[in-house]
């Protein structure tokens, strides 16, 4: 009807009241026009949200254990080289420490047995260590010692077995590490013996910087 009258050019002679009628009908028509293509926008919007959700979940859920290395590299991997270093008690160092962030995976070094577990705040040896894995080989009886862990993997007890690259836990600041300082404590005890420098038997990530 709106057409018909522009055509003959007479909306200037229609009745006021139609003439109203007429432009709301039609301003209703236009807003109920945007709102749907506006709710259409919404939904593409979280489809494409969704979506981007789901393929980040994938792609982390599918990540692998960097080769020959025991944590995940990103966000953050800086490796102090303080084998040997002294510590309190006349101790010295028998590991590296790998600087992090809260949470990065931690992978086994090679396929064995886990055949120690040590939980923050158990006293003794756990005081220092905090949440710990020993990692023993299936073969020649070297040994790897995780510790500061935030927590374990899901299913793994002492006496489980697991398979290179498997995840085994997550790097935390239990034990005396010291709020905050996120960070992997690793050891590589070559056939059962006492600890080695780990630095020149690992594959460093191009992503980790030596310090």
């Amino acid at each position: 009807m709106i057409t018909k009258f522009l055509s003959h050019g007479r909306v200037g002679r229609l009745p006021r009241t139609v003439a109203l009628l007429l432009a709301a009908v039609a301003l209703a028509g236009a807003v109920q026009s945007s709102t749907r293509a506006s709710a259409a926008s919404t939904v593409a919007l979280e489809v494409v949200n969704d979506s981007a959700i789901a393929v980040s979940r994938a792609v982390r859920g599918q990540r692998v254990a960097p080769p020959n290395f025991p944590m995940e590299p990103f966000p953050r991997c800086q490796i102090l080289d303080n084998f040997g270093d002294p510590r309190s008690g006349g101790r010295t160092h028998a590991g590296a420490d790998l600087l992090s962030t809260l949470g990065q995976e931690v992978y086994a070094m090679a396929g064995g047995t886990l055949t120690l577990q040590t939980f923050a705040g158990g006293g003794g040896s756990s005081s220092l260590s905090g949440n710990l894995w020993k990692l023993t080989a299936s073969t020649g009886g070297t040994y790897y010692i995780y510790a500061h862990l935030s927590a374990f993997a899901p299913g793994l007890t002492k006496g489980s077995t697991v398979t290179a690259g498997q995840l085994i836990g997550w790097v935390g600041d239990t034990g005396n590490a010291g709020p905050g300082n996120y960070h992997l404590h690793f050891e590589i005890h070559p056939g059962g013996g006492n600890a080695v420098d780990p630095l020149p038997l690992l594959t460093i990530p191009s992503a980790c910087k030596v310090y």
